[in-house]
């Protein structure tokens, strides 16, 4: 009985080609979001997010603990006992959380587009979006590199509050003195989230078929609505700092 080859690995070569298109849409994102109206792509952009968020989270681990211990030292000395050790235990779990959280996140911000193209009128479809704004997201990996450079730079010894390791990159650089959750809404407000916002109104407009200006509109008014509830645990932060 004679052997036959083995078939070829398309699917192994699609999924290659769909983990380049995230960074293919830096340079060329009307190919890559033309690809995504053939057939949505998750599973790709998910595995390279994924992979950088738990990078950037090691990198940026000792300054996020520094953090955590110049928060501490704000609190009463009971507060600080009851929290013990938990920023260790918690980074482990995080990094085993992360491809779960970014599926997550991703998800939810899909949904909120998912409703404001359904306002335009257009026929949203879900699977797409999600995948078009996986391929966007690519522009927050960037600008969390631009911070964590910032923060080498810095050293830990310049860590005194959560405050320090938000890099000012965004409007918080016109308001120093914000609190910590204006801060980080101010902060969202950068060169990278305009350059995501105006990618996934792109990929938005090839995808659906609705022009670039409505769609850059619709991506706008959803990405405030999640910087907000993204933010919103820093004002649990803020109020404990205050005690």
């Amino acid at each position: 009985m004679g052997l036959t080859a083995p078939p070829p690995a398309t699917s192994e070569k699609s999924l290659l080609s769909d983990m380049l298109d995230v960074f293919n849409v830096l340079h060329d994102p009307g190919a890559v979001f033309n690809r995504v109206k053939e057939r949505a792509r998750i599973l790709g952009p998910w595995i390279v997010l994924s992979a950088a968020f738990i990078v950037i989270s090691i990198v940026s681990r000792p300054y996020q603990e520094a953090a955590m211990d110049a928060f501490k030292a704000t609190l009463a000395p009971e507060q600080a006992v009851r929290m013990g050790n938990r920023g260790a235990g918690g980074g482990v779990v995080g990094l085993i959380l992360t491809p779960l959280i970014v599926l997550v996140i991703v998800g939810i911000g899909a949904g909120a587009l998912w409703l404001g193209v359904m306002i335009t009128g257009a026929q949203a479809q879900y699977k797409k979006l999600y995948s078009v704004l996986a391929y966007s997201s690519i522009t927050y990996i960037l600008f969390a590199v631009v911070g964590v450079i910032v923060l080498t730079v810095r050293g830990k010894a310049a860590i005194t509050g959560f405050a320090d390791v938000r890099a000012p990159l965004g409007l918080d650089l016109l308001v120093p003195s914000a609190g910590i959750f204006l801060g980080t809404v101010l902060n969202g407000i950068n060169p990278f989230s305009v350059w995501a916002v105006w990618l996934t109104g792109t990929g938005i407009s090839i995808t659906h078929g609705i022009s670039r200006g409505a769609a850059i509109a619709v991506t706008a008014v959803a990405y405030l609505i999640c910087l907000l509830l993204l933010s919103a645990p820093t004002l649990m932060l803020g109020m404990l700092t205050k005690q």
